[in-house]
């Protein structure tokens, strides 16, 4: 069973939201905020293993509010529920399980807390499946350094070689362990193979990474989440 918490600042769309949960699931909502600046003054978040997002809030936004937790240690899921689509890749470069646009119905509500149940089971040593010459080889994830989306086609760069993989890097991302982060709508990078990285001219960071020698370039997002995993 989950802890959930629910951060929306108009109450229909929280009672809306907890009626739609009491009929797809058995989890705990163990708390409603209104103002995510009161949520942070709590200090209720140790136990929380969900939250749910408004982006739209006042005071501050969800997207802040997720960075804010996420440099305290908040080790919990997050899913962004919003009226706009634009946002969508900036919260899955912040680590967001899922982005609901409103109004979602129950079976799409179900299907996010089901993506939050397969991360939480997601064994730490997976292997990713990728066809070469006709065969399915299956990459150890401790091996790639660098996932990436080149003209529409996701490629795993390990030291010796890259593999194509099927599926987008929303999908890709849900089956990879923690240490590895979205740093671009293109990009996801094992941080354990992070060699060093410098500040780049558009915001973000230039990464080198280890055996495959690659070099990436994070968005502005991405380098606030390598920031915060690895200086903070």
């Amino acid at each position: 069973m989950l802890n959930i918490v629910i951060i929306e600042d108009e109450q229909p769309a929280i009672e809306k939201l907890l009626m739609q949960l009491s009929l797809v699931s058995t989890h705990k909502v163990v708390g409603t905020y209104r103002d995510p600046i009161a949520f942070l003054n709590s200090g209720n978040n140790g136990n929380i293993d969900l939250l749910f997002v408004d982006i739209n809030l006042p005071s501050i936004n969800g997207m802040a509010l997720a960075l804010k937790l996420k440099a305290t240690g908040f080790m919990g899921a997050i899913i962004f529920t919003t009226a706009h689509s634009k946002f969508a890749v900036d919260a899955f470069t912040l680590g967001a399980v899922d982005y609901l646009l409103k109004p979602y119905n129950n079976e799409r509500l179900s299907l996010a807390l089901s993506r939050v149940g397969a991360i939480a089971s997601t064994p730490v040593d997976i292997k990713l499946p990728s066809k070469v010459a006709g065969k399915i080889v299956l990459i150890d994830t401790n091996r790639i350094d660098v996932i990436k989306l080149e003209f529409g086609q996701a490629y795993a760069y390990c030291a010796d070689q890259h593999f194509p993989l099927e599926g987008s890097l929303d999908e890709l991302q849900a089956q990879l362990p923690a240490r590895f982060l979205r740093v671009h709508r293109d990009t996801v990078i094992n941080q354990e193979a992070i060699v060093s990285f410098e500040r780049w001219v558009t915001g973000g960071y230039l990464v080198k990474l280890r055996g495959s020698n690659q070099q990436v370039i994070t968005s502005r997002n991405g380098a606030k989440i390598l920031k915060q995993k690895l200086i903070s």
